[in-house]
C-alpha cells in the first residue's frame, strides 16, 4: 500500500494528493465535529448550573436504546478507550463521551427540555429535527458512507437555525471581559471585592448581559533565583498548580462553571534580573450562584489565599519542601531574534495540562475559545489536552 501524504506549502496551505477523499468530506467533518463539541460545552454549562455537581447524574437514553446516567455511560466508554490507551488523548469529563445522538435525546426529552428550551428559537420538534438531520449526515461520514456537497449545505444550514441561541448563550458564558461597577451593591460583590493578597490580586468581571461573573485572580509569582549569563538566563520561581485548587476545594468545585489558567507571554528587549511570573487564573460562576453562595465561596478563597502563602513560605525556607498548590520550577529566558534583539521567557512548561483524572470543571488553557466565534473558530476546546486547529483573528 502507497499512502500519499498531505504537504505543507510555504504559506500555511497544504496540497492535497489527487487521489484523496473530496474537500467537502473534510469540510463536512470540520463542521461536526464544531457542532458537536459545542453542544458538549452547551450541555455541560446548562446543566452544570441547573444542577450542581449532580449534573453527571442525568439521565440519557443511550445508542442501543437502554437508560443511564451521564456518568455511567462514560464510565463504561473510558473502560473501553483504556484497552487502546496508547491511541489518541485521555478524556475524563462525562460529557465528551456522549454522541451527538445522545446529546440531542438528553436536550429533547420531557425530563430535561424545560432546562434548555430558552436557549433555542424554537420550539422541540422542529429544534430536534434540524439536530437529527446534522446527525445523520454525521453517522454517514463517522461509518465512511459517501456524502453529497448538499450535505455539508445541510449542516451549515441547520446549525445556524438550530444553535443561534446556543451560540449567544456560549458567548456570553465564556466572555466576561467588562468591569463590575464599584457602586455595585449586591452583597456579594460588597464581600467578593475584598479578596486578595500581595501576591494575589482580584478583579471581578462579567459578561454584557450580566449573568456571567468571572472572579480573576492574577497570581505574581514568588522569585526565588534567577542565574543570568551573556545570551541564556534561569529563574527559580513558584508557580501554581491551578487544577490542584479544585482538588482541593470542594465547595468551590461545586459552585463555579469552570475553571481556566492564562500563562502571559513575556517577552523583553532588556533582561530584567528581577522578572516576576504571572499566571492568571479565571473561576467563572453563574451570577444566580454566586449571588445565594457568595459567602462560601468566599471562604474557600480565603482558604487557598492562605494556603497559598504558608507552601510559599514553607518553600523559600526549605528546598526539599513541596506544596499541594505551589510547586518549584525553572524558566529558562534566550536571546532570539535577528541580531539578538529581545529576550524571549519560556514560560509554556509552567501551564497546568488538563489529565483525565482533573474534575470536569478544570478546562486549563482555552485560548481563545469564545473571544471570536464560540461554535466556528476555536483552536483548543475544553477537557482536551491538544489544539485541533490554528486560531483565525479576523485582522
Amino acid at each position: 500500500m502507497d499512502w500519499e501524504t498531505a504537504k505543507a506549502k510555504e504559506d500555511g496551505s497544504y496540497e492535497i494528493p489527487y487521489s484523496w477523499v473530496f474537500i467537502h468530506y473534510y469540510e463536512a467533518f470540520n463542521l461536526l465535529f464544531r457542532v458537536e463539541n459545542a453542544l458538549r460545552i452547551f450541555v455541560y454549562l446548562v446543566l452544570k448550573n441547573e444542577q450542581g455537581q449532580q449534573w453527571a447524574d442525568s439521565q440519557v437514553t443511550s445508542e442501543d436504546g437502554s437508560e443511564g446516567t451521564i456518568q455511567a455511560i462514560a464510565k463504561r466508554r473510558i473502560s473501553q478507550t483504556r484497552s487502546f490507551g496508547y491511541l489518541g488523548y485521555p478524556i475524563g469529563c462525562p460529557i465528551m463521551h456522549l454522541t451527538s445522538g445522545e446529546l440531542i435525546r438528553l436536550i429533547a426529552s420531557d425530563a430535561y427540555w424545560k432546562l434548555f428550551k430558552e436557549y433555542f428559537l424554537g420550539s422541540k420538534e422542529i429544534i430536534k429535527n434540524k439536530l437529527e438531520e446534522i446527525g445523520s449526515v454525521r453517522n454517514s461520514l463517522a461509518h465512511l458512507r459517501p456524502i453529497k456537497t448538499d450535505d455539508v449545505e445541510v449542516i451549515k444550514q441547520n446549525s445556524k437555525h438550530a444553535l443561534l441561541g446556543v451560540e449567544q448563550y456560549l458567548s456570553q458564558a465564556l466572555n466576561q471581559n467588562d468591569i463590575t461597577p464599584t457602586n455595585t451593591t449586591d452583597s456579594w460583590y460588597k464581600e467578593l471585592k475584598t479578596l486578595g493578597t500581595d501576591h494575589c490580586l482580584f478583579s471581578i468581571l462579567q459578561s454584557k448581559d450580566e449573568n456571567w461573573l468571572r472572579l480573576l485572580m492574577k497570581y505574581q509569582g514568588f522569585n526565588l533565583s534567577s542565574k543570568v549569563g551573556s545570551e541564556t538566563a534561569y529563574y527559580q520561581i513558584l508557580n501554581i498548580r491551578s487544577s490542584a485548587i479544585l482538588h482541593k476545594y470542594n465547595s468551590l468545585t461545586r459552585h463555579l462553571s469552570y475553571l481556566y489558567e492564562d500563562v502571559p507571554f513575556s517577552l523583553d528587549i532588556k533582561l530584567d534580573a528581577k522578572w516576576r511570573f504571572r499566571k492568571n487564573i479565571g473561576m467563572v460562576f453563574s451570577r444566580k450562584v454566586i449571588s445565594e453562595k457568595y459567602q462560601e465561596i468566599k471562604k474557600e478563597l480565603e482558604n487557598l489565599l492562605f494556603t497559598i502563602s504558608r507552601e510559599a513560605d514553607l518553600i523559600q525556607q526549605d528546598n526539599l519542601a513541596r506544596g499541594e498548590i505551589v510547586q518549584r520550577k525553572e524558566v529558562s529566558v534566550m536571546l532570539k531574534g535577528k541580531e539578538r534583539k529581545y529576550w524571549y521567557y519560556k514560560t509554556q512548561s509552567l501551564g497546568t495540562p488538563v489529565r483525565e483524572s482533573d474534575p470536569p470543571e478544570y478546562w486549563g488553557d482555552i485560548g481563545y475559545l469564545g473571544l471570536l466565534d464560540p461554535i466556528t473558530v476555536v483552536e483548543i476546546y475544553p477537557w482536551m489536552s491538544a489544539k485541533v486547529s490554528e486560531i483565525r483573528f479576523p485582522f
